[in-house]
């Protein structure tokens, strides 16, 4: 048995995306609970998986739970970070992507395969920058940085930000599609559901 201590994270700071991405990867071949707590050992407290088993089964019971916790943090935004001396920065106006970046990271941010890839989209290196202001260099889809080094709580915040942005899009869509709606006369109103009223229309 080892009495060695594990080396255990409790912020989601403390993990890379590149290993929740080799986690996430295990997670989707819905592997049986005991080889995921083991792969879960090795790939956050950078065990062997050969050397988990050695552990005492109280010690891998309370470590998971405290891994567990760990991932009901909600990190907020951050729009700055460092690595290695180079600084980072979130697109300062989403609204203002361009139309490579914009296809890009809807493609890419619907695989954690790729939200390494989606990462270099939405934080790249800053050119310029003035107090809290800055810019960017420009997206190159061709040269992008590896960004699986990004701590997880860093993603984390990112996606939830653009989570609660498409949220509150489609609350700001809904509202001003029902005050239009409201301004259409009845009988034109009435017009406009008969199609749904048999349910979906047929297409040729």
């Amino acid at each position: 048995m080892i009495t060695k201590a594990l080396r255990v994270p409790n912020n989601l700071s403390e993990i890379t995306l590149g290993q929740y991405q080799k986690f996430n990867k295990v997670l989707s071949k819905e592997p049986d609970e005991d080889f995921l707590q083991k792969k879960t050992i090795e790939i956050f407290c950078g065990v062997e998986l050969k050397d988990v088993e050695k552990y005492k089964y109280s010690s891998i019971v309370e470590v998971i739970k405290i891994i567990n916790k760990m991932f009901e943090q909600k990190p907020n935004l951050t729009h700055r970070v460092n690595n290695n001396g180079i600084e980072f920065g979130f697109i300062p106006k989403l609204d203002s992507m361009s139309f490579g970046e914009f296809v890009d990271l809807d493609l890419l941010l619907s695989d954690w395969e790729t939200m390494h890839e989606a990462m270099a989209v939405l934080y790249r290196k800053i050119e310029h920058k003035h107090k809290e202001n800055y810019s960017l260099v420009e997206y190159d889809s061709e040269k992008t940085p590896n960004m699986k080094w990004l701590p997880l709580d860093i993603v984390f915040g990112s996606l939830f930000f653009l989570e609660s942005l498409e949220r509150e899009l489609q609350t700001h869509t809904l509202n001003y599609l029902e005050a239009h709606i409201k301004k259409i006369p009845l009988e034109q109103r009435r017009a406009l559901m008969k199609p749904l009223a048999g349910g979906l229309v047929s297409m040729p």
